[in-house]
């Protein structure tokens, strides 16, 4: 007899590399840490935070900004989410500037590329349990 695992809240992944992001999502459900939506680009990302409620948020930064652009109007409360939803993040480099960004806009862990798949699960696993959403 197989047990059903039911995932912990909801998790937007955004993540351009389509093997990584898909690889992540499946792992995540299968493991029951969270239910994934998976978005492609800030844009993407930006869309299903105004139309959908998360539990947590994993983003790659980019290097023309629009995810931390996305990220600024996370916290500042122009999505449909709490502007505290916690947030998790990868990139492929970083220097003290993008540091101190992540820190102001309150990213709880970063990942820097490349790294193993299972430093992402961990990542989602770190971002906690989901607290309930608020009513609308």
């Amino acid at each position: 007899m197989s047990t059903v695992v039911m995932p912990k809240g909801r998790l937007l992944l955004m993540e351009p590399q389509f093997v990584l992001r898909r690889t992540v999502a499946l792992l995540a459900r299968d493991m029951g840490l969270t239910d994934v939506l998976e978005a492609t680009s800030p844009a993407t990302a930006e869309k299903l935070l105004h139309e959908r409620r998360f539990n947590a948020l994993l983003i790659a930064i980019d290097d023309d900004g629009q995810a931390l652009e996305l990220l600024r109007q996370l916290r500042a409360g122009s999505t449909s989410q709490i502007p505290g939803l916690p947030v998790a993040a990868t990139a492929a480099s970083c220097d003290i500037e993008l540091v101190l960004r992540l820190k102001q806009l309150d990213v709880c862990r970063l990942l820097l590329k490349p790294f193993k798949v299972r430093g992402m699960l961990d990542a989602i696993s770190a971002l906690g349990a989901p607290a309930p959403w608020p009513e609308p």
